[in-house]
């Protein structure tokens, strides 16, 4: 006899397919790109920099998106 598992759902986050906005000067960009093109031979406080740096353009954005969901909307005012 098989035992049957229950697999809870999986739970989807909000955030998933919301759009972020990123902005890095073409150097930075460069940067990133070889980073990621060797990250062997990238020094790991180079990539804990980009890291921070895209986490620290997101965070605002992602506050953003959170506190506009938990606030409640307002009663439509009625036409006249």
């Amino acid at each position: 006899m098989v035992d049957v598992v229950d697999v809870p759902a999986k739970e989807v986050d909000p955030l998933d397919d919301k759009i972020m906005t990123l902005q890095f000067s073409v150097k930075d960009i460069n940067g990133i790109i070889n980073a990621l093109n060797m990250p062997s031979q990238t020094p790991v406080v180079l990539l804990a920099n980009i890291i921070a740096a895209i986490q620290a353009q997101c965070a605002p954005q992602i506050n953003a998106i959170n506190e506009a969901a938990t606030e409640t909307p307002s009663e439509p005012t009625p036409a006249a």
